[in-house]
């Protein structure tokens, strides 16, 4: 039987997308399933931004996961992860400003995949 998807509430504290970046990375790094909902819905535009939805993509390629949900203007959407893997990766926030979000969700999972021991 497989395990009930994590569900969380992307409108808890101010709203915004880092419950989403941050959900979504330990998703990844422990391979549960992950149901978000109200996706930025404190915000002005609520749902996903054209960089949310890079970043979310951009995680289910590391992982070979499964993104169900996910255009811009979601309020929910479902990851359901594999297994990380290495690998080059391109990602295209569409703003400058937001390179630093696409490290935020994607570089605690990068930290986890391969042979931590050989690159010591």
């Amino acid at each position: 039987m497989a395990a009930k998807a994590l569900e969380m509430d992307g409108s808890v504290m101010e709203g915004g997308g880092q419950i989403l970046r941050v959900s979504a990375a330990l998703s990844c790094i422990q391979g549960s399933s992950l149901k978000i909902n109200k996706i930025r819905a404190g915000r002005s535009t609520p749902g996903l931004r054209p960089q949310h939805l890079s970043g979310l993509e951009l995680l289910r390629d590391m992982c070979d996961g499964n993104l169900e949900g996910a255009t811009v203007g979601s309020s929910e959407i479902t990851l359901t992860p594999g297994k990380l893997k290495c690998g080059s990766y391109i990602a295209d926030p569409q703003t400058a400003g937001s390179v630093g979000l696409l490290l935020q969700i994607s570089l605690p999972c990068a930290l986890f995949t391969g042979d931590l021991q050989s690159s010591a």
